[in-house]
């Protein structure tokens, strides 16, 4: 019946709806197109109506209450939402435009891992907050209509304006079973696996001690002077598209620094970056050049296999910290790390980023527009259970687990929300306080709690309280591989 009522009144969202790898993902969907046709309460099969809706139903807004702090709060503080809207017993009258505001985003995160981000709570609260009459809602505490937790606990006394008690007897939220003697072996396998072969880690308290407090603490810049800073090596392809787009960035080209570190290439990019830099001098406000060779000769075919990462990242590093010593000073407000092969990206990006009120800042890095994210080291870590998947995911002393396992959340699948706080960070396209680099912030070239390079840079900034950000609806385009 679900289905032929789509088909019939929301054909355009047809195809995504039939698309749900999870019944419960149609539920919600569903919830909300009925709301918008026939208006009246839509509540959940274990909630239990306790008092009278005949209030709610004579109202001319949406009638929704919060989800009860416990559950809201790992949500909210990792996609910076100030609450989480409950979606199991909700109002509307017939026909309002909100809920036509909702299902456009449905498109922009089919394909997001978790529920709550794909047609769950997650996005019901953002599409509220960013809807253009906020006098259109009626947004009341969690005792309207789910005063007890997942638990049964319930955060004060008995309220006599609850109507309806949510039970939270949901099917497609299973809780973990405890592991089984196979598992356990798993993990004794795999722990003694990566105990062997580890290696050098950084000591974490000197890690941390080596950037100075003053820049940790220090605001976020209020100056407009960008340090560009672009590692590339066999780019001699990239080279011209990259300049055609940096010609578009709606930012003041006197107040951009161009710093180049090219290294280990077998093709003519030194050549050509000499060549295409030379007529720019006097339009930026000053290109430098580098080299740094490491005799890296790593075949790029296999460059992505896990055995081969700690050595790739830890040489990257290395060549990200040399631009850090010879192209940051004094007068860089900020550093802007640009791949060379990023070739489009929003002309007012660099605004975007700055404004964001983020230190550490990325963009969502794609390969098609509306794609999933290709820089997968900007992630959210959830399911941190250190089970045997985690030291079977731990290669050469990286943590490195394969998508699959839904251990990471990236920004292609939390486009619902305009920004979240990241445990990781890629470099494809990165915003950093260039205080932070001056102040002794580095991109380790030794894993740092089996994190290195760009997201080992974030998990000493994060252990710093400086907590990076991620943007999923400002995109920037990377060339396919």
């Amino acid at each position: 019946m679900l289905l032929d009522f789509v088909a019939e009144h929301y054909p355009e969202y047809l195809a995504i709806y039939c698309s749900y790898w999870n019944g419960v993902q149609r539920a919600d969907a569903a919830r909300y197109m009925l709301l918008h046709h026939f208006g009246g309460v839509y509540a959940d099969l274990d909630c239990e109506c306790v008092g009278s809706f005949e209030l709610i139903t004579q109202e001319n807004r949406i009638v929704v209450c919060r989800e009860p702090d416990v559950h809201a709060k790992d949500q909210t503080k990792v996609r910076n939402l100030p609450y989480l809207l409950f979606n199991g017993t909700m109002a509307s009258p017939a026909g309002h435009p909100f809920w036509r505001h909702l299902l456009t985003y449905l498109p922009l995160v089919k394909d997001a891992k978790d529920v709550l981000d794909a047609t769950g709570p997650c996005l019901l609260t953002a599409s509220q907050l960013s809807y253009a009459d906020q006098a259109a809602f009626a947004i009341h505490p969690s005792s309207l209509f789910a005063p007890a937790d997942r638990e049964g606990g319930t955060p004060g006394p008995p309220d006599p304006s609850t109507l309806s008690v949510h039970h939270w007897a949901g099917t497609w939220w299973i809780r973990p079973k405890p592991a089984s003697a196979l598992a356990h072996l798993r993990r004794l396998y795999y722990q003694a696996r990566h105990e062997l072969t580890k290696g050098e880690q950084l000591d974490v308290a000197a890690a941390q001690s080596a950037v100075d407090q003053a820049a940790i603490t220090r605001p976020a810049p209020s100056g407009k002077n960008i340090a560009i800073l672009v590692p590339l090596r066999d780019a001699s392809e990239h080279i011209a598209p990259f300049f055609a787009a940096l010609a578009r960035i709606e930012h003041p080209k006197e107040r951009i620094k161009l710093v180049f570190c090219e290294g280990d290439s077998v093709d003519d990019s030194w050549e050509r970056l000499v060549e295409a830099t030379a007529p720019l001098k006097t339009i930026y406000r000053d290109i430098v050049l580098l080299r740094k060779d490491l005799g890296n000769k790593m075949d790029r075919a296999k460059r992505w296999k896990p055995k081969l990462q700690r050595k790739r990242r830890a040489a990257l590093a290395s060549v990200r910290n040399h631009l850090i010593d010879h192209g940051i000073d004094a007068d860089d407000d900020w550093a802007l790390w640009i791949d060379v092969d990023v070739w489009r990206y929003p002309t007012d990006v660099i605004t975007s980023l700055v404004n964001s009120g983020g230190r550490i800042v990325v963009p969502n890095c794609t390969v098609t527009p509306g794609g999933a994210s290709f820089d997968l080291n900007s992630f959210v870590a959830v399911h941190r259970r250190k089970d045997y998947r985690y030291y079977r995911a731990i290669r050469n002393g990286l943590y490195q687990p394969p998508a699959k396992e839904n251990s990471r959340l990236y920004l292609s699948d939390l486009r619902e929300v305009s920004s979240v706080n990241l445990d990781g960070v890629g470099g494809a396209m990165l915003l950093v306080d260039a205080a932070l680099h001056r102040g002794g912030l580095r991109f380790p070239e030794i894993p740092y709690k089996f994190l290195i390079e760009t997201e080992g840079l974030a998990a000493i900034a994060n252990d710093l309280g400086i907590v990076p950000l991620g943007l999923p609806q400002v995109e920037v385009l990377h060339v396919p591989w």
